[in-house]
């Protein structure tokens, strides 16, 4: 049975239950991984998901009361899937067979991250890919850690991916409401007291670049920012590689057509060739972002496959698990016209880009392949420490 990782706590008091399917036959390859993928996000009381080879099952431990909502809910997915286009991920390219495989991947405790190793690595690897975006003429940001309530609704991100947003409320200047929470004699805070103002953390930096060019008229332009993220995960799905809260750096770049598509290619040129001379061990391969939507999935999502709009920059560990740490993404007008970004001449004729790096996950491969010792750290690395 293959196991889809593992809860470290029971998400509710009700006793865990089991729910198995049987798969139809055509669920296999990309449909079953989009399946197991996607069972987490039917209810946050799913604890664990395993797939059994041999019966063709999948099966899902939860702590809801209600077998039936659940069992419905995954056979309705299963439908969509099996009339869905699924396309193979296709691979750009791969050293794999190149770099030196480790007998064994080196362990480190989670406290590194938080140290004065942790805090090195993440420096120095983001000292080097921000040469990488200056060398390509990007000029360097610092923005806020919130999107504010126009931003997302012109960009659309809450919509496409709703299952990742974090909102953002505070408690009312409000005498009534102020006291209220001071004489209340429990240890929280009543949730029905905050608001909301539209505003939402960051799940991404690259919105905040569209917004500085909004209404403008651009030839060609770059910038980069990095800043810590904020995106609502299986909870039981966390680790090193995945977290709700983390730091990203993006270079967002504005042009003709033709000029965004070699601005991409150039930069994951760089980015390759980074990661191959830090000692890491991984490929590009074509892929899709997780639209929660199963029309998205089916139309939007394709399109990223067919057109290789998106590709990811995997590490692979040792033991064959592999982690998207870099994406190189061509969005074509899509933003450029939410946001009215138009040409030197006003015309509607521009396309848009991002990179977008996961600092985190970055140190995450660093420390697993080379450890924690700064001294056997490749010297492409070494120099940018301070």
């Amino acid at each position: 049975m293959n196991m889809i990782d593992s809860p470290s706590d029971s998400a509710s008091n009700s006793v865990p239950r089991q729910c198995v399917v049987a798969l139809p036959e055509r669920i296999k390859g990309g449909r079953l991984s989009e399946l197991l993928e996607r069972v987490p996000y039917l209810s946050e009381q799913v604890l664990q998901v395993a797939y059994d080879q041999a019966r063709h099952e999948v099966r899902f431990t939860h702590a809801d009361t209600d077998d039936a909502r659940l069992s419905q809910a995954v056979h309705e997915l299963v439908d969509v899937l099996l009339t869905a286009r699924i396309l193979a991920q296709k691979e750009e390219r791969s050293n794999l067979e190149q770099q030196p495989t480790p007998s064994l991947d080196h362990s480190f405790s989670a406290d590194v991250f938080s140290g004065r190793v942790g805090l090195a690595a993440m420096d120095a690897l983001d000292r080097a890919i921000c040469e990488i975006a200056e060398r390509n003429g990007a000029g360097l940001r610092r923005y806020p850690s919130v999107y504010q309530a126009k931003t997302m609704q012109c960009c659309g991100y809450h919509k496409n991916f709703p299952q990742n947003v974090f909102g953002v409320t505070r408690i009312p200047h409000d005498y009534s409401v102020i006291r209220q929470i001071r004489d209340s004699d429990s240890i929280d805070i009543d949730p029905s007291l905050f608001v909301s103002d539209g505003a939402y953390l960051q799940p991404c930096i690259c919105y905040h670049c569209y917004e500085e060019w909004r209404g403008a008229k651009i030839e060609n332009a770059l910038l980069s920012s990095a800043g810590r993220c904020f995106r609502h995960e299986i909870r039981w799905k966390l680790d090193d590689f995945r977290r709700n809260e983390f730091t990203m750096r993006e270079i967002a770049f504005v042009g003709d057509a033709e000029w965004v598509e070699l601005r991409r290619l150039g930069i994951m040129q760089e980015v390759w060739d980074l990661f191959c001379d830090l000692g890491l061990g991984g490929r590009i391969v074509t892929a899709r972002d997780p639209f929660f939507h199963y029309d998205d999935m089916m139309t939007k999502g394709a399109v990223q496959l067919m057109a290789d709009a998106k590709y990811e920059l995997e590490f692979v560990t040792t033991d064959q698990r592999a982690s998207s740490i870099a994406s190189f993404n061509n969005c074509q007008d899509s933003l450029t016209a939410k946001f009215d970004i138009t040409g030197p001449d006003g015309d509607k004729d521009r396309h848009s880009g991002c990179v977008a790096f996961g600092l985190d996950r970055w140190c995450t491969s660093l420390f697993t392949r080379h450890g924690t010792d700064h001294n056997a750290w490749p010297k492409t690395l070494r120099r940018f420490l301070s």
